[in-house]
């Protein structure tokens, strides 16, 4: 099963909530740091699949050796168009940086994501599809969220990665040496707490 904690369920809220979604892109991948590769094999998981728990967690635990599993951003709405999952990939494990984002981001939007701690840093999920060019200018205000002489914000390498393809992308697996952890959600409490 998947654990009540992993992102999984988030993302499958989000998806209900929008409704006209038939599709979610995903990927097994290996990862190599400090490079540009970006080897993935990809595809596309039916909606009525992916809203499958037992289907799901079966993908994951297939993950093959040496990979990891990833959801992608541009999940595939009615008429053959593309939306995007907000995603955020920290690039710190210090539970202060969420907060900076607050700027950037808006408190509204802010208001709106969920965070996960990965293991190193946090991920973010937010409730919005966006279209294409919002995708971009939300990507962009996360670059801007790094400011010059300081460690980064969001992995901008993350951020470089994600423009390359087009989407974000998040891991849900913990299959190799490289990752610490599945992502589990931060409590409001927890969060709140440690800030």
């Amino acid at each position: 099963m998947i654990s009540v904690s992993h992102p999984y369920w988030h993302v499958r809220a989000v998806l209900d909530r929008h409704g006209g979604v038939i599709a979610v892109p995903v990927s097994y991948y290996t990862y190599k740091p400090r490079t540009v590769e970006d080897k993935r094999t990809t595809w596309e998981i039916a909606i009525s699949d992916f809203v499958n728990v037992e289907y799901m967690a079966h993908v994951m635990e297939k993950t093959p050796r040496g990979q990891e599993f990833a959801i992608h951003s541009n999940v595939l709405i009615n008429g053959g168009q593309n939306a995007h999952l907000v995603m955020i990939d920290m690039s710190t494990s210090a539970r202060a940086h969420l907060e900076k984002l607050r700027t950037f981001l808006g408190d509204n939007f802010y208001q709106q994501i969920s965070w996960y701690s990965s293991g190193r840093s946090f991920h973010g999920y937010g409730t919005e599809l966006l279209p294409q060019e919002s995708w971009y200018r939300f990507m962009g205000l996360l670059l801007l969220a790094n400011l010059p002489h300081l460690g980064p914000t969001v992995d901008p390498r993350w951020i470089g990665h994600r423009l390359l393809a087009g989407y974000a992308a998040l891991r849900w697996t913990k299959n190799t040496s490289q990752y610490l952890g599945v992502p589990s959600k931060l409590d409001a409490n927890e969060r709140r707490n440690r800030l």
